[in-house]
């Protein structure tokens, strides 16, 4: 079996989170690969980095096999920046619960962080709560559907 890819964007503001968690994702064998900003003191703009991770998902044939974070310091802006993407369904979390609803009823491929709200420990685990809750489908496909329908 292949081995998973975890892609993970931040600006500035999420830097530090991104970076725990990319060490505590690849100690469990994931690769690893890192988008926008280079360290936590220059400014970068979390729409920039949005649009390009939202467009990087969008081209990526094997978008559905790999994995797909999203943080800046709220977790609020890139989440908006990625929305505006026709198929994209990045839900910002910050528990457990949030992390299983947002794969079992809107099928969220992004899991969205504020990094200056959760830590790279907290993340780890909304992570795998995320990732290894399956989509309820049923009721929830035309909903997830009708969004499809709009966007870039």
């Amino acid at each position: 079996m292949d081995k998973k890819i975890v892609y993970i964007a931040s600006d500035h503001g999420g830097y530090d989170t991104k970076i725990g968690l990319a060490k505590l994702l690849e100690k469990d064998g994931y690769e690893i690969k890192l988008y926008g900003a280079q360290d936590k003191t220059t400014s970068v703009s979390y729409s920039e980095i949005g649009i390009e991770f939202a467009k990087l998902l969008t081209k990526n044939k094997d978008s559905d096999k790999n994995y797909y974070v999203a943080l800046c310091g709220s977790g609020i802006g890139i989440s908006i920046a990625l929305n505006r993407f026709k198929n994209i369904r990045c839900a910002r979390v910050t528990n457990e619960e949030e992390a299983k609803l947002a794969k079992m009823h809107n099928n969220a491929n992004i899991l969205c962080f504020g990094g200056r709200f959760i830590n790279p420990e907290q993340a780890y685990k909304m992570f795998n709560v995320w990732k290894n809750t399956t989509f309820e489908s049923g009721r929830h496909v035309a909903r997830i559907a009708k969004l499809g329908e709009i966007g870039e």
